[in-house]
């Protein structure tokens, strides 16, 4: 890891930022779409829409997918700023802790906060963008999104939620 330039490991910190951001984003405004807008559009055949409303037909798979996602980059963004602080300030444990707690704040505004409120007040300009994106990651990712599905259904079972009893379609209601 000392090999690599600290200009690409900032550069990748910085893409980091950039993917979590649009995974907290889009998950936000494909939740909160307006669901009659949406249908009508799908009737108008936008492309995007559609995409959206058929991602929104199990929610419970584009949330495994998106939570993968922002989960694997923020993880390595915390890895990536943990390298650097090492780098630059050997095995400080000080300095480590400000650099996550420094991480923890810019995520929190720029990668949490700021696209959660595009999200809430224009929820189509990230949604539909982000459905084209999602449609073909779903497909690549299915085993990993149904194993973690499936052990989430486990999970609420044993606190007496069975969500096959829960309408799964969201967009009919």
């Amino acid at each position: 890891m000392n090999d690599i330039p600290l200009s690409v490991l900032l550069g990748t910190l910085v893409l980091m930022l950039v993917l979590s951001a649009f995974f907290s984003g889009s998950e936000a405004s494909l939740m909160i779409l307006n669901r009659y807008r949406l249908r009508h559009l799908v009737k108008l055949k936008h492309s995007g829409a559609i995409k959206a409303y058929r991602l929104l037909q199990r929610p419970d798979r584009l949330v495994g997918l998106i939570s993968l996602g922002n989960k694997f980059v923020n993880n390595l963004a915390a890895s990536i700023v943990t390298v650097i602080a090492i780098k630059l300030y050997s095995d400080d444990e000080v300095i480590l802790a400000i650099a996550m707690g420094i991480l923890t704040i810019v995520m929190l505004i720029c990668s949490e906060v700021t696209p959660k409120t595009l999200a809430a007040v224009k929820p189509e300009l990230l949604a539909f963008p982000a459905a084209w994106i999602y449609t073909p990651l779903l497909k690549i990712f299915y085993p990993v999104v149904w194993l973690v599905n499936l052990i989430v259904e486990l999970f609420l079972r044993l606190v007496g939620i069975d969500i096959n009893k829960i309408s799964r379609d969201s967009l009919h209601k």
